[in-house]
């Protein structure tokens, strides 16, 4: 639903059609990961935020066919991250507003403020 980066941008090599759409040789293309997350012709119901949906994507990590080769690191590294600040501060709670990086290209918090309880 929110992948980490909003779009990447590629260059056609050759002439060709997409959808109806003619794009030329040379013309860029830009593949917007939110809005594939949200496909309506994919998905049901594509704006709700659903755990359990199938997660054949096309954001990273999520098996598709643009998978990439750290997400297992970066899965252990969220979970140890995870266990560890929630055994030492399993009263941890948000004590703000999340601020999020002003950025067309990037979707990440700048700031999360918490209040650390034992």
């Amino acid at each position: 639903m929110f992948p980490a980066f909003a779009h990447f941008a590629r260059t056609a090599t050759c002439d060709t059609e997409l959808h109806g759409q003619k794009i030329s040789e040379g013309e860029k293309v830009v593949m917007w990961y939110p809005s594939s997350n949200r496909d309506e012709t994919r998905f049901e119901d594509p704006d709700t935020f659903d755990v359990s949906r199938e997660t054949e994507h096309q954001a990273f990590g999520a098996g598709g066919r643009h998978f990439c080769l750290g997400t297992a690191l970066a899965r252990l590294e969220l979970r140890i991250l995870i266990e560890e600040t929630l055994s030492r501060y399993p009263g941890i709670q948000i004590a703000g507003t999340p601020r999020y990086v002003e950025s067309p290209f990037a979707n990440q918090l700048k700031t999360l403020p918490v209040t650390l309880r034992s």
